[in-house]
């Protein structure tokens, strides 16, 4: 049996559809088979009570096991009114979003988004976003968002159990995962609309959580590696890094090192 109640999220939240199944390879595959397929009732919920082969950015892969939330929200861009100018500001929004559902679970933690993409839970990795448009539907956009919350990371593979975390394991009781869902569906609604109303906290709400700033890292940008400090997130979301060459401005890329 399922811990979601689908009636509950179309009545609390602005989804209009929801596509439940009890165990997929990845919600984000699953949402963009549909949407290709013809869906047209947006903004659609792809959920899950086990993914078993999500994806990351680049060839990462993200580890849920049972108890973590996994789903993917498909948004259409032109029904909302978001133009596309601002959709490379939807990685770090909806990154964003889950800070600030964390911050109200577990107010006494520390809580940092990690540009592109990643939410850290008292310096260790608890969420993963992967953002994705359809080339068979321009316009479409596919959030897939991962929070570890009951998946405890005592379960973990040895090499996860130093660098990431759940929220089981930080507040040291369990959570209602439909709660969740409920909460940060209802954030990311929030967040799309400031975004849409170009509201001026945006950037000021990224900079307040970026872990990077001040930081000595390392960026994969294709056939390109920059090293230098990172002076923290501009306002169209561009990380900013000092080079030993100048100022270079990052609106994608891999932190391969953190120094």
């Amino acid at each position: 049996m399922t811990a979601f109640d689908i009636d509950r999220i179309l009545a609390e939240t602005f989804v209009r559809q929801v596509e439940y199944r009890p165990e997929t390879k990845s919600t984000n595959d699953l949402a963009i088979e549909l949407a290709s397929h013809g869906a047209n009732d947006f903004p659609a919920l792809t959920i899950t009570d086990r993914q078993t082969g999500g994806r990351g950015r680049g060839a990462n892969q993200w580890w849920a096991a049972e108890g973590a939330l996994t789903f993917s929200l498909t948004i259409d861009s032109k029904v909302l009114g978001l133009e596309t100018r601002d959709w490379p500001k939807m990685s770090l929004t909806m990154g964003l979003s889950v800070c600030e559902v964390l911050e109200r679970l577990v107010p006494d933690r520390r809580v940092h988004l990690k540009w592109p993409n990643d939410v850290f839970l008292e310096g260790r990795k608890v969420c993963g976003v992967l953002v994705e448009t359809i080339a068979q539907r321009p316009g479409l956009i596919v959030i897939g968002i991962g929070i570890n919350v009951n998946n405890s990371f005592a379960d973990a593979p040895p090499e996860l159990r130093s660098i990431a975390t759940s929220l089981v394991d930080v507040a040291l009781r369990s959570f209602g995962v439909a709660d969740v869902l409920v909460l940060q569906l209802q954030q990311i609604e929030a967040r799309i609309g400031t975004v849409i109303a170009g509201s001026e906290d945006l950037a000021e709400a990224w900079r307040a959580r970026c872990m990077l700033e001040g930081r000595t890292l390392s960026i994969e940008l294709g056939t390109r590696r920059l090293t230098g400090v990172c002076h923290g997130i501009d306002d169209e979301g561009a990380l900013i890094i000092q080079t030993e060459g100048g100022i270079e401005r990052c609106f994608a890329g891999v932190i391969s090192q953190i120094l």
